[in-house]
């Protein structure tokens, strides 16, 4: 009994260790990552747009305007290279867009949340394209997941 309770013991052991272990990256993978603007905060910045809640709450990323106040160019803060212009890649209800600017057409009371993904997060989730980060925005219209 001795020979065979040892190793069952220990087997029990594990599958109990792993089982919380696996509890403990289900618990932290639903945490929010990276910068999370929520439906009162979007609403308490002030901004018309995504455009505007975005310059006003994710300090993290640089803004640039044309001389008619339009979004020209979206960049997080320090430059992941001096040749290769890498806007964050954005997504609307899960769908990527090919332009930033769209978030200058998303009026402040369609828009349920924005999430702020940096470059290592933004790489984990989306792969090699997103170096610059990521920008999700949920709709109320859109999916709920």
């Amino acid at each position: 009994m001795n020979a065979l309770g040892g190793p069952c013991l220990l087997a029990t052991a594990l599958l109990a260790l792993g089982c919380a272990h696996a509890a403990r990256h289900e618990h932290a993978a639903t945490k929010p990552i990276g910068l999370f603007i929520d439906e009162d905060r979007i609403q308490r910045s002030g901004g018309a747009t995504a455009w505007e809640v975005l310059k006003r709450e994710a300090p993290v990323l640089t803004y640039r305007e044309n001389r008619y106040g339009q979004p020209a160019r979206f960049e997080r803060r320090g430059r992941a290279s001096i040749l290769l212009d890498n806007p964050p890649m954005v997504f609307v209800d899960g769908v990527r867009m090919s332009d930033f600017k769209v978030l200058d057409e998303l009026p402040v009371s369609v828009l349920r949340d924005i999430w702020v993904l940096s470059g290592i997060d933004g790489t984990t989730y989306y792969g090699t394209d997103a170096v610059s980060g990521v920008i999700l925005v949920r709709t109320k219209q859109g999916p709920s997941q």
